[in-house]
C-alpha cells in the first residue's frame, strides 16, 4: 500500500526494531513480540542483510546474533556502527563468558544478552534507550 492514510504519522511514531538472526524462526518470534510491545519489527538472516536493513528500514533498534553465515554479528556492528553511530545494537547469543562479552564490546554493541532472552528482559532493553516507547 503506497498510499497516505490518517495513520500514517502513528506508523512513523512506532518504534523500529531489527532483529537479525539466522533462526528464521526465532528472528519471526522475536520481531512478533516487538510488534505486540508496540513496536514495527524487519527481520534479517544474516550481517549482508541486516546492513541492507538498516540502510532501508533505518531501525533504531537491532537484536543480533553473533554467530551467523556469510557474515557474523561481529562485521556486522561493526559496518553499522561506522555508518550509524546512534543506532542501539543488541547482541544476542549464547556466548556468556567474558571473552564473549568483551568482543561485544570492541564490535560496538551497546548490549550483550543471552539466549533465549525473556520478555522482561528485552521489554528492559526498550525501556533503558526509549522510555517513551
Amino acid at each position: 500500500m503506497n498510499e497516505s492514510s490518517p495513520n500514517d504519522s502513528d506508523h512513523e511514531a512506532l518504534l523500529r526494531v531489527l532483529v537479525v538472526d539466522d533462526n528464521r524462526g526465532a528472528a519471526e518470534g522475536l520481531a512478533m513480540f516487538f510488534e505486540r510491545e508496540g513496536g514495527t519489527a524487519r527481520v534479517a538472516e544474516d550481517g549482508v542483510e541486516a546492513i541492507s536493513q538498516v540502510e532501508a528500514f533505518d531501525p533504531q533498534v537491532v537484536f543480533m546474533d553473533l554467530e551467523m553465515p556469510r557474515m557474523d554479528g561481529y562485521e556486522a556492528a561493526q559496518h553499522i556502527r561506522a555508518h550509524n553511530p546512534r543506532i542501539v545494537l543488541v547482541a544476542l547469543t549464547g556466548s556468556n563468558d567474558e571473552k564473549a562479552i568483551q568482543r561485544t564490546v570492541e564490535a560496538g554493541y551497546d548490549l550483550h544478552l543471552a539466549k533465549p532472552s525473556t520478555p522482561a528482559a528485552l521489554r528492559g532493553v526498550l525501556e533503558r534507550y526509549f522510555p517513551k516507547y
